[in-house]
């Protein structure tokens, strides 16, 4: 989880009239776990889905609100100057095709600004930004830069001199001996000419998503700046955008849009962010809540949470989301935002007017524990994974049938790392070996979890998925852990059926799992092809049952 330092002396400066243990306990109560305090600040830990938090400024604007202090969407203003423009180049759509860009101006540049911008920059990649594969952010000095800039294509013996380096560098020799090209080189590894920017001389400014140039690089005697966004995700590169302008123009800087001209359009980049409008049924609040709220407690409250609201017809409020709030969506997470303006020390517990009992547990989930229990004893480990896979691997595991993709495709994903349901647990347990290539071998993994098929209609059913990953991996380890697990847990017998079919798995070392002439589920020896796609170098073998039918036919 990324941590943010805070200033003990930013507080006193920021709220003069509050009490800083008042502030400390405040903090928890919007999503903040304090990780240590000492007497110059308070380190504090944020979630991810709240990029925003990345700067002390960004959670003191949110405890502004919660303190009545400041209440409703942040102001922000910035102008327009047709000097600031960039061109881009059509070449570049099929690499790295969004840029976006802002000036912050008239505010000189000391070191905490300098270190917070760095933070947020590293948190940034980290998080929203995944890897910088979505995204990447250019910190610039304006005064090293000639406008109007150009976004286009080197090729790959070009160079010049990286930041913190005093020699230039081919583009193929910062991806292959600096660290940071090592590190994000696998971004570029398909291309043969590399996204570059540069200025109205020529000056190579950065080489995204790698490194900028040490001719911009910012110090502590630059008052002006260039902050440049380029990506393949333009919702990411917009909520990046909005986090860095408001917090440079809550800084005291003065905030000036970038022109991008692209062979379509001219626009203004900080013209593209826009409050998200959301209307949400005041019932709904109230009945999640279990609060007996006025329309104009809700009003006051979400105020209280930086966000606008107004009235519409059948009890409903609009409500207006500041652009840099990426995490609030749909009208649940409206909610959660009343839930934490009204306090969440503030809700009462309440003991339920109808009976309840502690409950039992299903015989169905007994039998899963009873499993899990076999293959812990067995040397497994158990894993627990979204139902939910991105693009890649789900086409790795579902290349035959693409119409079949289009069906478990989720409608409006919000993630890309979550978008197709999963037909198999194999898909999860091998994705789940390609981050562990660190660790030493065997690797014994396995999950009891929900898949998905389709039958007219998306049906979901429950698997058990087992792999094994070691150099002496083969098909009778398997088999045998299989057979093991029906004859502890079922005390009952199964049978293989060779089957060449599945290409998930070598010829000859694949078979279905039969139960009373019933296919119950398939194992196997996994191809080699599969194994490179991941990265992993050792023999997989793996099954997958499916439980669901076990409990139809009787097991």
């Amino acid at each position: 989880m990324p941590v943010v330092n805070i200033l003990k002396t930013r507080i006193k400066s920021v709220f003069p009239n509050k009490n800083i243990e008042k502030i400390l306990v405040k903090l928890p109560f919007i999503g903040l776990d304090i990780e240590g305090i000492d007497k110059e600040k308070i380190r504090v830990e944020y979630n991810p889905n709240r990029p925003d938090f990345s700067s002390d400024t960004g959670i003191f604007r949110s405890l502004k609100g919660l303190l009545n202090e400041k209440v409703g969407i942040p102001i922000f203003k910035y102008s327009s100057n047709k000097s600031y423009q960039i061109t881009i180049d059509p070449k570049i759509n099929q690499i790295r095709p969004i840029i976006l860009f802002f000036v912050a101006k008239n505010n000189k540049v000391n070191n905490f600004i300098l270190n917070q911008l760095i933070s947020m920059q590293e948190d940034l990649h980290n998080g929203i930004a995944r890897g910088r594969k979505k995204a990447a952010i250019g910190l610039h000095d304006l005064n090293a830069i000639k406008f109007p800039l150009s976004y286009n294509t080197r090729a790959r013996n070009e160079s010049f001199i990286p930041l913190d380096q005093t020699r230039s560098f081919k583009f193929k020799e910062i991806l292959s001996d600096l660290e940071v090209g090592k590190k994000y080189s696998s971004l570029l590894k398909d291309f043969n000419h590399y996204p570059t920017i540069a200025d109205r001389n020529n000056q190579i400014l950065s080489f995204p998503p790698i490194i900028n140039s040490s001719t911009t690089k910012i110090n502590d005697k630059s008052n002006n700046l260039l902050i440049e966004i380029t990506g393949t995700n333009l919702e990411t590169c917009k909520s990046i955008l909005a986090i860095l302008a408001y917090y440079l123009y809550e800084e005291g800087y003065e905030i000036v849009s970038g022109i991008v001209n692209d062979n379509k359009s001219t626009f203004s980049s900080l013209k593209l962010l826009k409050d998200n409008a959301i209307s949400v049924d005041t019932n709904i609040i109230k009945s999640y809540l279990g609060l007996n709220l006025s329309i104009k407690e809700i009003i006051e409250i979400l105020n209280r949470c930086r966000i606008d609201v107004s009235i519409t017809n059948n009890k409903k409020v609009k409500c207006l989301v500041p652009p840099y709030r990426n995490d609030i969506i749909n009208s649940i997470d409206i909610v959660e935002e009343v839930a934490i303006g009204y306090g969440i020390d503030n809700i009462k517990p309440t003991i339920p007017s109808f009976l309840i009992s502690s409950g039992r547990r299903n015989e169905y989930f007994k039998k899963f524990d009873e499993i899990k229990e076999t293959l812990i004893g067995l040397g497994f480990l158990e894993m627990v994974n979204f139902t939910m896979l991105d693009r890649n691997i789900s086409t790795i595991f579902n290349f035959e049938d693409k119409e079949l993709l289009e069906k478990i495709k989720v409608n409006e994903s919000k993630s890309k790392e979550h978008e197709f349901l999963r037909t198999n647990i194999l898909s999860s347990l091998v994705n789940n070996l390609s981050y562990n290539v660190h660790e030493e071998y065997p690797q014994k993994l396995f999950e009891i979890g929900k898949t998905f098929s389709f039958k007219n209609k998306i049906v979901e059913q429950w698997n058990l998925g087992v792999v094994i990953a070691s150099n002496n991996s083969n098909y009778t380890e398997a088999k045998s852990i299989a057979e093991s697990i029906f004859k502890i847990n079922f005390g009952k017998h199964i049978l293989t059926k060779r089957n060449d079919n599945n290409n998930l798995f070598l010829k000859g070392r694949c078979a279905d799992i039969l139960y009373e002439s019933k296919t119950i589920g398939f194992i196997g020896e996994v191809t080699p092809d599969l194994i490179t796609k991941f990265n992993l170098h050792v023999p997989l073998s793996a099954f997958e049952l499916n439980l669901s039918s076990l409990s139809k036919i009787g097991c």
